[in-house]
């Protein structure tokens, strides 16, 4: 679909007052609504070995907004977008689908998720509203972190099209300004950096070893076993047996109750 010259003056202005530091994150979010049809979104930045900083949505308040918030603070870590970030993710426009893995289904009595196979990634956070899919406009910021607005609409209203990625492409570069210039401003972009960051690697560190541990984070990010091998170039057989034996250590017997574990074990280790 064709953008029309009196859809993109509108939103040139809007990114441009947030560009002078006269807008606000919300305003960074709704801006793309002149060329992207979407429900509400969300704007953050994440940070390498630290919970992401939001710095705004649009959902209304309840339990979507408190949604968000739950996410930041504790889902965040099984996250595709958070995860191909941390891999390295290049500065686009992109698909939640097409970012998780091969075998996305965190656990079914988790406290912190919720299974939901109309979702793109297969659950959601309580009081994330259902069947909603999502795009992802990622842009890179200085030290290493990554600005994401994510727009949601839901997929029974037709979701993203097709070409929703490429209305938004040509606009990619006065997005990162004006996320640069939000996340400047922000008091968290010079504040000292947390001691002891939370990282999924720490997870049952002390009861697993390497290769187990290896396993089991590629599992709570929603591998398959299959792409397990694949990754760490070991044999099926092999993994399936590390995979046995990391749950033996944890005394679990199901994926569910490795989510389980995981959850009840960010949740302690975020309390002060």
């Amino acid at each position: 679909m064709q953008i029309c010259v009196d859809q993109i003056a509108p939103l040139c202005k809007e990114l441009s007052l947030v560009i002078e530091g006269q807008g606000t994150a919300c305003d960074l979010i709704q801006s793309a609504r002149h060329i992207l049809p979407f429900t509400a979104g969300f704007a953050a930045v994440n940070r390498k070995g630290q919970q992401p900083v939001l710095l705004g949505d649009t959902y209304a308040a309840g339990p979507a907004k408190e949604a968000v918030q739950l996410y930041a603070r504790s889902t965040y870590l099984l996250n595709p977008v958070y995860n191909a970030f941390l891999n390295g993710l290049p500065q686009g426009i992109y698909a939640m689908a097409d970012l998780a893995p091969d075998n996305w289904r965190p656990a079914q009595d988790g406290p912190r998720v919720l299974p939901d196979q109309s979702e793109e990634i297969g659950y959601r956070t309580p009081g994330w509203p259902s069947g909603l899919q999502e795009l992802s406009l990622v842009v890179d910021l200085p030290d290493g972190a990554m600005g994401e607005i994510s727009f949601a609409h839901p997929a029974q209203k037709g979701g993203f099209s097709k070409d929703a990625a490429s209305r938004l492409e040509p606009f990619l570069a006065l997005y990162a300004l004006a996320f640069r210039k939000l996340w400047s401003d922000h008091p968290l972009h010079n504040a000292p950096r947390q001691i002891t960051p939370l990282r999924l690697a720490d997870f049952a560190q002390d009861a697993l070893t390497a290769r187990e541990s290896e396993v089991v984070q590629l599992i709570l990010q929603g591998h398959s076993s299959l792409s397990i091998s694949l990754t760490l170039g070991i044999a099926l057989p092999t993994v399936k047996s590390h995979r046995k034996n990391a749950y033996t250590k944890l005394g679990i017997s199901t994926q569910q109750q490795l989510f389980s574990a995981f959850l009840t074990w960010q949740a302690g280790a975020n309390l002060p």
